[in-house]
Formats: C-alpha cells, structure tokens, sequence
C-alpha cells in the first residue's frame, strides 16, 4: 500500500459521564487531529451523534465542536462548560439541565432544542438562533 491510499491512524476516544466516569461511548478518532483544545473529544461526539447515541450526563467539558452537526443529540445533564460550539447545529437537541456555563454557542442553531434547567452563566449567544427552544 503507499502512501496515498493509507488510512490516516487513528486513537481512541472515550465519552465518560462526569459524575460516574462511565464509558458512555467509545470511538476511533483521527490521530492527526490536536490531543489538546478538545479537537478529538469534538470528534467523537461527532460519531456519537451521527450513531444516535444517548449521552446523558456526559463529561465535554472544553469541546471543540465548532460547526459540528449535532441535530437531535441527547446531552441531558451533559457538562459542556467551557466548550466551543460556535455555529453548531443542535437542532432539536435535547440539553436539559445541561451546564453550558462560559460555553460560546455564537451562531449555533438552537431551534427546538430542549434546554429546560438548563445553566448558561456567562455563556456567549451571539447571533444564536433559539426558535422554538424551551
């Protein structure tokens, strides 16, 4: 095989609840992608979601998700302070009591999003689209 069709290495990721610190979902994610600013955590939740798995309570703390597609996810008591979900869709996602505390949600679509008990001290919603949310 040479180069050019070799598949990019790849490192496991592991989505745990922050309380429990239960393997809530596992993924093999790019290696090539930064171990630091959240890049491969941002990835794997990517998978999750596309996979439709539940993450309740799960720990994304400084996540970067920066244009991720997460439409429907389930991140009930998901802990994402701090991270960045600048122009994220999270269309119909449901975040209850989720802390979003000093996350950048600036341009994410939130329409009918579920956010009830939902904490968003110093959070950023620049240009953050909140149709229909509860």
């Amino acid at each position: 095989m040479n180069a050019e069709t070799k598949s990019a290495a790849a490192v496991p990721v592991e989505i745990r609840h922050w309380n429990t610190g239960a393997v809530l979902f596992r993924a093999e994610v790019d290696a090539s992608l930064p171990a630091t600013g959240g890049w491969r955590l941002g990835a794997a939740l990517q998978v999750a979601a596309n996979a439709g798995a539940r993450l309740d309570g799960a720990r994304l703390d400084g996540a970067s998700l920066v244009g991720a597609s997460l439409d429907g996810a389930r991140l009930d008591g998901a802990s994402l302070v701090g991270a960045s979900l600048v122009g994220a869709s999270l269309v119909g996602a449901s975040l209850d009591g989720a802390s979003l505390d000093g996350a950048s949600l600036d341009g994410a679509r939130l329409g009918g999003a579920r956010l009830d008990g939902a904490s968003l001290d110093g959070a950023s919603l620049d240009g953050a689209r909140l149709d229909g949310a509860s």
